[in-house]
């Protein structure tokens, strides 16, 4: 018995091309004591509930176009346990019935007036019959306790009888070219990868390249598979085994799955919510370039009607600043104020509030002419800060040599001198300190959380961002790795 916690969810999803409006569904359900049977369908990873039918005095349940439905995989809810039953609604098929028994719900279903639901029934069945011997001659193989004599029958009989579901999907394929039941088999053959030639590690590398570009080759002609769980459970395999994780890989693996899912604004809506949030919030280092590609691609060309004017602007603003500190660009120009440290501190308690600190000139970001620099951005009163600032001042102590540190204070010029305070408490008053009462800088950084660092390279480009201060050292000895490898 399949069982599944529903979650009723209301989106304003904008309305599919393939919407059904005048279906009728008829269902008939056996030894069961409950008066309601609830409609839902999949949508990635998530189960929509539909409708709901209350039984009528024939005793049946009707579904008959309460609210317009795209072709796909449907479920039938049995409450109160929630077990159920997966069927189709298509266009061909969309005016059924169909009769179950409630104490064996995917053994005992039959259909009338919907031969592709019959199909799709026929082929479990199928299965259900193979897969006990299957299962009980991999088990007896895998034991090893015959002799190799009845070891190699058993692995025969295997192959045959993988042969004969093979067979019996093929049958299914050629038959049934434009069935959904075809479709969902299909998702599951093996990809014909073309012999290539050429060193072992350059065969993979063009194999792999080609399992990327055709993976969804077998079920990309036909929208109703979008609705299926199957198709997310493909999305989810190809993001997760066949897209490197990093951002251009994963930038590109994205793309493929929207131009997979155009033909259905549901579904392409619903996934472009799902991977937005994932990367907007992500907190591994250089995701946020998945973010800001999807809005500049995608939300920016018009592609994403379904957000709200305010939603659009919030995305927008923040894509477009983040963009500017994407690791591998060249990092804004920083223009602020030298912090007096020791003037400060003697200031930092004067009766004007505005004559707290003392400033000693303007100084630049790309004045710093060491092989790395660190931009920092922390605050006097943040309680991270506390605990890197010191890891900082530490690790810049090893590195004079090759590392400048360009502190900014991002505080409010009231503050300056706490800062000035804090800075002698760390001992961090040999690298630059910085401040800016007017807060220039932030048109250029997206300062979120404080302590936020970058590290650059001599040309100013970012190589880490958001990066822990515990971790600046190893980062620095990947980067001296890559370079002396440059060089061989």
């Amino acid at each position: 018995m399949k069982k599944l916690f529903l979650l009723f969810l209301t989106l304003s999803f904008v309305q599919t091309a393939f919407a059904i409006d005048d279906y009728k569904v008829t269902v008939t359900v056996k030894n069961y004591d409950q008066d309601k049977l609830i409609l839902a369908h999949y949508l990635g990873s998530k189960i929509f509930v539909d409708d709901t039918a209350t039984i009528a005095d024939n005793g049946t349940f009707i579904f008959d176009g309460g609210k317009d439905l795209a072709a796909g995989l449907y479920l039938l809810v049995t409450p109160p346990d929630n077990q159920f039953v997966e069927f189709f609604i298509t266009e061909e098929e969309h005016n059924f019935q169909v009769t179950l028994d409630a104490t064996k719900l995917t053994e005992d279903v039959v259909f009338e007036n919907a031969p592709d639901n019959t199909l799709f029934y026929d082929y479990l069945g199928f299965m259900r019959q193979t897969r006990p011997e299957m299962e009980a001659l991999i088990k007896t193989i895998q034991e090893g306790k015959e002799n190799e004599q009845e070891v190699a029958k058993e692995e025969g009989q295997l192959e045959q009888l993988k042969q004969k579901v093979e067979d019996y999907k093929e049958n299914i394929i050629q038959q049934h070219p434009k069935k959904l039941t075809t479709t969902i088999l299909k998702s599951n053959k093996k990809l014909d990868i073309p012999k290539f030639e050429g060193p072992a590690e350059e065969v993979r590398m063009k194999e792999y390249i080609y399992r990327r570009q055709h993976f969804f080759d077998h079920v990309r002609a036909d929208p109703r598979f979008f609705r299926t769980k199957i198709c997310n459970d493909m999305i989810n395999f190809y993001m997760d085994n066949l897209t490197v994780p990093q951002p251009d890989s994963i930038i590109q693996s994205i793309d493929e799955v929207f131009r997979l899912l155009e033909p259905d604004p549901v579904a392409y809506q619903s996934y472009f919510y799902n991977y937005l949030n994932k990367y907007y919030g992500s907190e591994f280092m250089g995701m946020d370039a998945v973010f800001v590609h999807m809005v500049k691609e995608y939300t920016l060309k018009g592609k994403t009607p379904f957000f709200s004017e305010e939603s659009n602007a919030k995305i927008t603003k923040d894509a477009l600043l983040w963009d500017k500190t994407l690791i591998g660009k060249t990092a804004p120009d920083l223009e602020n104020y030298i912090l007096n440290i020791e003037e400060s501190i003697k200031l930092k308690d004067a009766e004007d509030e505005n004559r707290r600190f003392a400033l000693d000139g303007k100084t630049y970001l790309n004045s710093v002419f060491k092989p790395y620099t660190v931009v920092v951005f922390w605050a006097p009163d943040c309680g991270h800060c506390k605990k890197s600032m010191p890891v900082l001042v530490d690790f810049y102590e090893k590195n004079i040599d090759s590392v400048e540190v360009f502190a900014v204070c991002h505080t409010d010029f009231k503050q300056f001198g706490d800062c000035a305070q804090k800075l002698k408490d760390y001992k961090a008053i040999k690298w630059i300190n910085t401040v800016d009462p007017y807060f220039k800088y932030i048109k250029d950084y997206s300062i979120e959380t404080t302590p936020l660092i970058l590290l650059l390279d001599a040309d100013k480009k970012v190589l880490y961002k958001k990066i822990a201060a515990e971790k600046l050292e190893v980062a620095l000895e990947q980067m001296k790795l890559r370079k002396e490898a440059a060089k061989e």
